[in-house]
């Protein structure tokens, strides 16, 4: 009996893409085919799901599909291209593909409840577009849970929340400090809808991201060209993965840093908390990347 591939069973999710395309159970299933057979089953990585969006020629045949792949074990997204030709033939497949503008821009897939939030303005905001994956939720519902004991207005975006709308809007609204749980690599974010790529914080304003610390749980974000965006974006602080961050260990870190810094029994300047919960927390030092203000976080008036 032929041994099970680890990537067999791995969820497929097709987003409708910038051109509000909505396929039917056939399409679909063709799309899903492509994504397993040429993508999933060649790869030896282990995945835990994958995120499709499929572009289209003028006349509304397909053209190419995105593959975001967000790996099992490590908070990595990679991504792939299939070119297509009619029927959804495959003419040519790219690994590690930078994804353009125009790929990633993904409009939501379903209409949303508004989000509860504080009368007064958001001061921390602490999202995971994969609550699925039980350490992720745990760590952004812990934060959650210590920022408001603190006295803090904070916002929690689980799963379908965590969408591209909602971190463009609070990434974007001065906020003290976002946390995101997640996949990433160099060159941005994958989120529930799509992939948050560092193009968006190139096109930012000047201190649009002033006065936040910015902590991306990801793999690979403190990297250019990510890197490089968020900084000239105005961060005052940013806190990212420069290696490929495990799933676990990578959201003790963040725990540990967070409350070393926030708790004022502790409030320890964030370079140092940083070192100190990576040299407890993790079995790789130096995985973790800071940039910007490395002292106390005392909230800027």
């Amino acid at each position: 009996m032929p041994e099970k591939n680890v990537n067999q069973n791995v969820r497929i999710n097709i987003f409708r893409g910038p051109e509000e395309s909505v396929y039917s159970a056939s399409d679909q299933s063709l799309i899903r085919k492509v994504v397993r057979d040429k993508l999933l089953l060649k790869s030896m990585k282990p995945y835990h799901k994958a995120q499709v969006v499929v572009k289209h020629r003028p006349d509304g045949a397909p053209e190419s599909l995105i593959a975001f792949l967000l790996r099992a074990h490590t908070y990595t997204a990679d991504v792939a291209k299939v070119t297509l030709g009619a029927k959804y033939a495959i003419k040519n497949v790219k690994f590690d593909h930078v994804p353009t503008a125009r790929e990633i821009n993904v409009p939501a897939a379903i209409k949303l409840p508004p989000i509860i939030q504080p009368k007064v303005p958001v001061q921390f905001v602490f999202g995971t577009p994969v609550p699925e994956i039980l350490t992720a939720k745990q760590c952004v519902e812990t934060l959650y849970k210590l920022g408001v004991s603190l006295g803090y207005k904070c916002v929690k975006l689980l799963g379908p929340q965590a969408n591209l709308a909602n971190y463009k809007k609070y990434l974007s609204g001065h906020l003290l400090g976002f946390v995101n749980v997640g996949h990433g690599n160099t060159s941005g974010i994958a989120v529930a809808d799509g992939f948050l790529s560092s193009s968006w914080f190139t096109g930012l304003k000047p201190k649009s991201l002033l006065p936040e610390v910015v902590y991306f749980n990801s793999c690979q974000t403190f990297n250019p060209p990510l890197l490089t965006a968020v900084v000239k974006a105005g961060r005052r602080t940013y806190v990212a993965g420069k290696v490929n961050l495990l799933i676990g260990p990578s959201e003790d870190v963040c725990k540990c840093f967070w409350a070393k810094i926030l708790i004022p029994r502790f409030s320890e300047r964030m370079g140092r908390a940083l070192v100190a919960c990576e040299g407890a927390k993790y079995p790789n030092p130096n995985s973790h990347g800071i940039s910007g203000d490395t002292g106390k976080f005392k909230p800027i008036p």
